[in-house]
C-alpha cells in the first residue's frame, strides 16, 4: 500500500496527546484569593471540588496550542509529500532543438510542438522562485527567455517559435547555456535538453545537473524515413543528365513513387524498393539542353499517394540546369599575342579578334577589348577592356612617362585580390587623368597604371602600357589580374550553384555592370534585396527549401535551389542517451516524476507553535494586582 508520508510510524508520536489530556484534566487550579469575611469561605470549598482527581476538561487556549504543536512535529517526522514533475526543479535552462528533424509528425501535431508543451510542463512546475532560461537550438541560437520568473511571457515566446529546415548549430548553443549556468550557483541549475538526438560529438560538459528529454515516437512510425538526399544536373556531350538518389533511413525496406516534374510537365514517375540502410537512384539522359527547373517528389504507393513516412521535408527536391556558358569577348588589336593566348586560355572566356578599323560584327559581345588603338569603338553600355588608350572619349590621355617605379597596390580589392605586382617592371606608359568614376588599381610615381570603375552603365578597366612595354605577360601577376578583371567585367555567370545549396549555405551574386540592385525571391514569395556592389552580394538567407529567383534592375539573373540533403536529419530514430562531455547522459522520461517533501514547513509551523504558547503561558502568569486593605490609607 502506498502512503504520502515518506515514514508513517511517525503517526505514533500522536499518542502523547493521551498524557497532555491527563496532565489537564488532574491539574489543580489554585488562586490567591482575599477576602473580607469568612462568611465567604464557602467559595474556597467549591474550590476542593475543582480540584478533584478528576474533572471535567474544558476549553483552554495552551491545551489547543500544545495538541497542535504536537500534530505539526508528528506530520513533521512522518515526512509528507507531494508528486511533482522529476525532470528538473528550481534555476531551470531548456535547450530547445529546432532542427529540421523536429518537424516530423510520428506525435501529433509535431515534434517540435511537443516539446513546446514540455517547455509548458516545465515551467507550469517551477517553483515560486524559481528561473527559467529557454534557449531555442537554431542555424544561430537564440535566447528566447533568460533567467525570469515571468512564465507567461517565456511561454509566449516559445509558442511563438518554430522549427527551422536545416541542421542546428549545438555548440553555439551549448556555449550560450554554460554561460547561463554559470551566472548562478552550477549546483543549483539544470539544463534540460529537449530534442529527438543527432546531437554532434564531442560536446563540452555543462555546469551543474544536465538531463536529456528525448521528443518522438519510439515505435515504427517514429523509426521508419526514406527521403531523397541527391538531386543533380550535369551537362555532357550528349546533353544535360538527370540524377535522383533515394536512401531508406529507416529499420524496414520501403516503396516509394518518385516523381520528377518541370514546370507542370510531367517528366517521369518511377517506383523504387530500398532496403534499410541502402539507397536507389534514377537517372535521366535524353533531356533538352536549355534552361530548366526541376522537382523531384516522393509519394507512397497507392490510391491515395500521401507522403511516404512522417518526416516530410526529405521528399521533396528541386534543381536546377543551366546549360555551359561562355562569355563573348571581341579583341580589336593591331596584334598581341599575350593578350590574345591570356584570353583563350582563361575559363569562361570565348574570344573573337577583330582588325582596328574593320566593321563590328551584327552579333552582340559581352566584353569588347580595345588595344593600343586611337578610337574605342564599341555599343553603348558594353563592358570595355583598354590596354595602352591613345585617346578615348572616356578619360584624358596624355604625353608618355617612365617614371613608373610602383608605390601603392589598392588593399581590400576584389579587383587586386593575390596580385603580387613587386617583379614587375614597366617601361613606360600613358599619362591619364582618372575620372571620378574609377579607382586606381595599381598607382607608380608618374601616375596610374591600372584603374577601373562603372560609368554609364558600363564596367571599364584600363592597363595604360603597351604589354610589350613590361614583363607583366612573363610574371604570375598577369594571369591573376587578368582573371580578376575577366571576373567584374564578363563574368560567364552571375553565380554558381550546380548542385544547390544546403539550408544556411551562403551565395556570391555578381551582378553585371548598369545593374543597381539585386532581389532574390525565396519559395514562400519573401523578397530579399540588396545594393549591387561590385564585389558582389552575398546572400545567405537560404533557409527556406526549395527554389529561388535572383533578379536585377535589368533582368532575370536565374534560379538556384535549396535542398535538405542531410542525413543527421533524415535519420528520424529518437535517441535514447546523449555523450555531452565524457559522460553519457541516459533519457529522462517526459512523465517521470519525483517526491517534494514538506517537512520543512512543517517544522517552521511547528516552531511558531512552540513560540505562541510561550507568549500566552508568561502572559497567563503575570502576577495579580495587590487589593488594597479597608481602611489602609493610600
Amino acid at each position: 500500500m502506498t502512503f504520502p508520508f515518506l515514514t508513517p510510524l511517525a503517526f505514533l508520536l500522536g499518542l502523547l496527546a493521551l498524557p497532555i489530556l491527563v496532565l489537564y484534566m488532574l491539574k489543580m487550579r489554585r488562586r490567591e484569593v482575599s477576602v473580607s469575611s469568612v462568611l465567604l469561605w464557602q467559595r474556597l470549598l467549591r474550590d476542593r471540588e475543582a480540584n478533584a482527581p478528576w474533572q471535567k476538561l474544558k476549553r483552554n487556549l495552551l491545551l489547543i496550542l500544545q495538541l497542535l504543536l504536537l500534530a505539526a512535529l508528528m506530520f513533521a517526522l512522518a515526512r509528507p509529500f507531494l508528486t511533482v514533475p522529476a525532470v528538473a526543479r528550481g534555476a531551470v535552462i531548456v535547450l530547445l532543438d529546432a532542427s529540421a528533424s523536429m518537424s516530423a509528425g510520428d506525435v501529433a501535431p509535431s515534434r517540435f510542438a511537443a516539446a513546446q508543451a514540455q517547455v509548458r510542463e516545465l515551467a507550469n512546475g517551477l517553483s515560486a522562485d524559481g528561473l527559467l532560461t529557454v534557449i531555442l537550438v537554431g542555424r544561430q541560437p537564440v535566447v528566447l527567455a533568460s533567467a525570469t520568473r515571468d512564465t507567461a511571457a517565456a511561454l509566449a515566446a516559445v509558442d511563438a517559435a518554430r522549427p527551422e529546415q536545416g541542421a542546428v548549430d549545438w555548440e553555439a548553443a551549448f556555449a550560450l547555456a554554460a554561460g547561463a549556468a554559470r551566472g548562478g550557483t552550477p549546483g543549483e541549475t539544470t539544463t534540460v535538453i529537449l530534442s529527438d538526438g543527432g546531437l554532434p560529438e564531442g560536446l563540452p560538459a555543462l555546469p551543474g545537473q544536465v538531463r536529456f528529454v528525448p521528443i518522438g515516437a519510439s515505435e515504427a512510425l517514429g523509426r521508419e524515413n526514406v527521403g531523397i538526399d541527391a538531386f543533380s544536373l550535369r551537362a555532357t556531350a550528349s546533353g544535360p543528365e538527370l540524377f535522383v538518389r533515394v536512401t531508406n533511413f529507416g529499420v524496414e525496406p520501403q516503396r516509394a513513387i518518385v516523381t520528377i516534374t518541370t514546370g507542370e510537365q510531367l517528366v517521369v514517375s518511377e517506383l523504387v524498393e530500398v532496403a534499410p540502410g541502402q539507397s536507389a537512384s534514377v537517372t535521366l539522359d535524353d533531356l533538352e539542353d536549355v534552361p530548366a527547373a526541376f522537382q523531384a517528389q516522393l509519394t507512397a504507393p497507392g490510391a491515395d499517394g500521401g507522403a511516404p513516412d512522417a518526416f516530410a521535408l526529405d521528399d521533396s527536391a528541386w534543381a536546377v540546369y543551366q546549360p555551359l556558358a561562355a562569355g563573348r569577348t571581341l579583341v580589336l588589336t593591331p596584334g598581341n599575342v599575350f593578350l590574345e593566348q591570356m584570353l583563350a586560355s582563361l575559363p569562361g572566356v570565348q574570344a573573337f579578334r577583330a582588325a582596328p578599323g574593320a566593321p563590328l560584327p551584327t552579333d552582340p559581345f559581352d566584353l569588347y577589348v580595345s588595344d593600343s588603338i586611337s578610337e574605342t569603338v564599341a555599343p553603348a553600355g558594353a563592358e570595355l577592356l583598354i590596354v595602352n588608350p591613345i585617346s578615348t572619349t572616356l578619360f584624358t590621355v596624355g604625353d608618355v612617362f617612365t617614371n613608373t617605379r610602383l608605390t601603392r597596390v589598392a588593399a581590400d580589392d576584389p579587383l587586386t585580390r593575390f596580385l603580387d605586382w613587386d617583379q614587375v617592371s614597366v617601361l613606360q606608359a600613358r599619362r591619364v587623368a582618372v575620372p571620378a568614376w574609377a579607382r586606381v588599381l595599381v598607382d607608380s610615381e608618374g601616375g596610374p597604371l591600372v584603374f577601373a570603375g562603372e560609368t554609364g552603365g558600363r564596367r571599364v578597366a584600363v592597363l595604360t602600357f603597351r604589354l610589350q612595354d613590361s614583363d607583366l605577360p612573363l610574371q604570375l601577376a598577369f594571369p591573376v589580374l587578368m582573371s580578376n578583371l575577366m571576373t567584374y567585367l564578363a563574368p560567364a555567370q552571375a553565380f554558381s550553384a550546380p548542385d544547390g545549396l544546403r539550408p544556411g549555405e551562403t551565395l556570391l551574386i555578381r551582378p553585371a555592370g548598369g545593374d543597381g540592385a539585386i532581389g532574390i525571391d525565396d519559395p514562400i514569395g519573401q523578397r530579399f534585396q540588396a545594393p549591387a556592389t561590385e564585389a558582389g552580394v552575398l546572400f545567405a538567407d537560404t533557409d527556406v527549401l526549395g527554389l529561388y529567383t535572383v533578379v536585377s534592375t535589368q533582368r532575370v539573373v536565374g534560379q538556384f535551389a535549396v535542398n535538405l540533403f542531410d542525413a543527421g536529419e533524415s535519420t528520424i530514430t529518437p535517441a535514447t542517451q546523449l555523450t555531452i562531455g565524457q559522460a553519457s547522459l541516459a533519457a529522462t522520461p517526459a512523465d517521470e516524476t519525483g517526491q517534494l517533501e514538506l517537512w520543512p514547513w512543517l517544522a517552521a509551523a511547528a516552531f511558531l507553535l512552540l513560540l505562541i504558547e510561550w507568549y500566552v503561558y508568561h502572559r497567563g502568569s503575570v502576577p495579580p494586582r495587590r487589593v488594597p486593605r479597608a481602611g489602609a490609607s493610600s
